[in-house]
């Protein structure tokens, strides 16, 4: 067993979800200065943080398989890599976990009838994938996804980030911080805010989680101040 230190609870990882365009990458702009970031995306590219990419304070990795998180994860474990990274960003858990479907049916181990197996590999896969890089106490640790409306038996429309399989209803309970992203008027202006705790909108109820207890209900969203919110009073306390 490992210890408990201050050091290792100096740390967060969070999910943070929303629609397409709303500038979940662009967070990388908020890291606290002087730390740097490596971005494992799957996405189309760091083209809205170029200037952070070309004075690398942002450096990146592009997954074109789900194989490739693993070699990832495996140099997370170097001491090159814990030296020159303080934040490691998953950008996004939608397009990974399709990586991992597309993998899964081009491995050639299922026949149509065996999609129930596929699945559950899948979500074995995913789960397992999301913890170790939850867990990966060098770092703080920020996985993207898109946002879904899904509507239940009832007619009421819930929010939630957009994963296949169950591992998408699951997904949620395995972080202690999930951040909806979305825009809000804040004195006639549109502004983008995180939405912290489960609240209604005019989208449909939303899924978040603070179990910091550190956040307002909603927060702007800059990663240095949250991280400094939830660190200092945690320190303090």
């Amino acid at each position: 067993m490992k210890p408990i230190t201050t050091e290792s609870t100096n740390r967060f990882a969070a999910l943070v979800y929303g629609e397409p365009g709303m500038g979940k990458t662009s967070l990388l702009r908020t890291i606290p200065e002087g730390q740097r970031a490596c971005v494992l995306s799957a996405e189309s590219g760091l083209l809205c943080v170029r200037d952070l990419v070309t004075s690398q304070r942002v450096e990146g990795f592009e997954l074109a398989s789900f194989d490739d998180l693993r070699t990832a994860y495996e140099q997370l474990q170097t001491k090159e890599f814990k030296e020159r990274y303080q934040w490691v960003f998953l950008d996004s858990l939608t397009e990974i976990g399709q990586r991992c479907i597309e993998g899964l049916k081009e491995s050639g181990r299922y026949s149509e009838k065996d999609a129930f197996k596929l699945w559950g590999e899948y979500g074995e896969k995913m789960t397992a994938m999301v913890k170790a890089f939850r867990d990966a106490r060098d770092f703080s640790v920020v996985m993207s996804a898109l946002a879904k409306a899904e509507s239940d038996d009832l007619g009421r429309r819930f929010i939630k980030p957009d994963l296949q399989g169950r591992i998408g209803e699951r997904l949620p309970a395995l972080f202690d911080l999930v951040f909806y992203m979305d825009v809000e008027k804040v004195e006639g202006e549109d502004t983008r805010v995180f939405i912290t705790s489960p609240t209604d909108t005019s989208r449909g109820h939303v899924v978040a989680k603070d179990r910091s207890g550190k956040l307002n209900q909603v927060e702007k969203p800059d990663l240095t101040h949250i991280f400094s919110k939830i660190m200092e009073e945690t320190n303090a306390n």
